[in-house]
C-alpha cells in the first residue's frame, strides 16, 4: 500500500494495476443499523442477532471502502458504473466485515482516464461480495 500526503492526490498517473490501496474493517453495529433502517425501513431490531441483515448493507460497506481507501482524490470524478458479485454468505449485527480495494485497471478513452478499482468484501476467509467499481479520473 502506498500513502499519498494529504495534499498529492490521486491523478490517472498513479494507478497501476495490481495496486493496493490497503484494507479497513467496519463492525455491523446498532448505530449503522439504524440509518440503514432510517433511509430504507424494515423496522430491524437492532438486538437480534440471529437474523441475517439486508445484503445491500454489505454495498454501503463496498462504496465506504471506495470513498475512504482512494484518497485524497480530485474534485470532479465521475462514477461510471459498477457490478456486484454476492457471495453466499449473510452477515448478522455484531458481525466485522474487512474491506480490500485495488487498482484492476486504468485505459485512456477519448482523452478520459478510465480506472477500475476492485473491491471485495470479506468475514473471515470468506467472501461476501466483490465488485468492480469504475470510475472516469478527473485529473
Amino acid at each position: 500500500m502506498t500513502a499519498k500526503p494529504a495534499t498529492d492526490v490521486w491523478t490517472f498517473a498513479d494507478f497501476h494495476p495490481g495496486h493496493s490501496f490497503g484494507e479497513m474493517s467496519i463492525t455491523l453495529d446498532p448505530d449503522r443499523l439504524a440509518k440503514w433502517d432510517a433511509i430504507y425501513g424494515g423496522g430491524s431490531k437492532s438486538d437480534d442477532t440471529s437474523r441475517p441483515l439486508p445484503r445491500g448493507l454489505l454495498v454501503t460497506c463496498m462504496m465506504e471502502a471506495y470513498l475512504g481507501l482512494i484518497q485524497p482524490r480530485p474534485p470532479g470524478n465521475i462514477h461510471a458504473g459498477q457490478s456486484l458479485n454476492f457471495g453466499t454468505g449473510h452477515v448478522r449485527l455484531g458481525d466485522t466485515v474487512t474491506l480490500k480495494a485495488t487498482c484492476r485497471d486504468k485505459t485512456e478513452r477519448k482523452g478520459r482516464g478510465w480506472v477500475t478499482f476492485a473491491l471485495t468484501v470479506t468475514r473471515g476467509a470468506e467472501t461476501l461480495l466483490s465488485g468492480d467499481v469504475r470510475s472516469i479520473w478527473a485529473k
